[in-house]
């Protein structure tokens, strides 16, 4: 099987736990760099998703190696400034990808099926969300560029799939931690944290390793369509401002805004103003599908993944 994306927060969770895997033969990894650490069954391909030519190079990997699986993760953790360079990567970087597959699906056939890490926050921070969202709801986040480049990637996925007939697996995680390079580990890692007065939207958080587990039962069970995949229970997003012993910093909506985006500017913000939205508005997704196809059921519910993200970030701080 193929990991494509390593150095991403899942990704290298996921690398590390594929390795040991005695159900996995051969490990082909592919990023533009290799890992550092050491892995006893894993390859690795230095292929840049940007570069031109990659769906070649890609093609050409995976009918060498014989792939069968195929685990597309190259997708930024958190926002960054260039976002055209995110772009290329996440959106024209999965159009490289699944120009691949497809030339496998025409001469080879030995690429069975596809799962992708994708996010909840494609749904979108609405006031008029339901209270659970379905993996039917509309895709509505295109407002934030970070979460506009997902969006666009589960369209290129979902036509691939309507194409190919290939059992095609989406994986939408909440908010994860466990992780310090995720958007909310980013977030929380300062001692003020942003919020809008006023409110206090409901969160679901997922862990870096219950989002693998899930990794793991998509790749080896070739299911197929979306799977919202979250922890069990929700909380408000004071409270989880509160369990990680950080600061809540309200402001009204337009100044949080203003404020996020010249801090982002200036290169010292987290997040851009767009993010706001979710800071406003509600965005859980509905885990049942998950339970009952995947068969996915997290070790950690929502409030354990902040402890448990809290304790390791105490436990980290004497060797920094």
């Amino acid at each position: 099987m193929a990991l494509i994306g390593v150095h991403t927060a899942a990704g290298s969770v996921l690398m590390r736990r594929l390795d040991e895997d005695e159900r996995v033969a051969r490990l082909v990894l592919i990023d533009r760099f290799a890992p550092a650490v050491p892995l006893r069954k894993a390859v690795f391909s230095a292929i840049d998703l940007t570069a031109t030519l990659a769906d070649g190079t890609l093609a050409e990997t995976l009918a060498r190696e014989r792939v069968e699986t195929v685990v597309h993760g190259a997708f930024h953790d958190a926002p960054v400034r260039n976002v055209e360079a995110a772009h290329e990567l996440e959106v024209i970087g999965t159009r490289a990808v699944l120009r691949a597959l497809a030339h496998d699906a025409r001469h080879l056939g030995t690429i069975a099926n596809l799962v992708v890490l994708g996010t909840a926050m494609s749904y979108g921070a609405y006031h008029d969300n339901p209270q659970y969202l379905g993996e039917d709801a509309p895709l509505r986040g295109r407002r934030y560029p970070f979460v506009a480049d997902k969006v666009a990637v589960e369209r290129e996925v979902a036509s691939f799939r309507a194409r190919s007939g290939m059992p095609t697996a989406m994986l939408r995680a909440a908010f994860t931690l466990g992780s310090p390079r995720t958007l909310l580990a980013r977030l929380l890692a300062r001692p003020l944290v942003p919020a809008v007065l006023g409110r206090d939207p409901l969160m679901q958080l997922l862990h870096v390793e219950d989002l693998v587990d899930a990794a793991l039962l998509a790749i080896h069970g070739a299911h197929d369509g979306a799977f919202n995949v979250a922890a069990s229970g929700v909380l408000p997003l004071s409270t989880i401002i509160k369990l990680s012993a950080r600061l809540r910093m309200p402001g009204l909506e337009s100044a949080v805004r203003a404020t996020l985006d010249t801090l982002w500017m200036l290169g010292v913000g987290a997040v851009p103003g767009a993010h706001t939205a979710y800071l406003r508005e509600t965005c859980v997704g509905d885990t049942t599908r998950a339970a009952a196809v995947l068969g996915f059921h997290p070790r950690y519910s929502t409030h354990d993944v902040v402890t448990r993200h809290v304790g390791a970030r105490q436990l980290a701080r004497p060797a920094a």
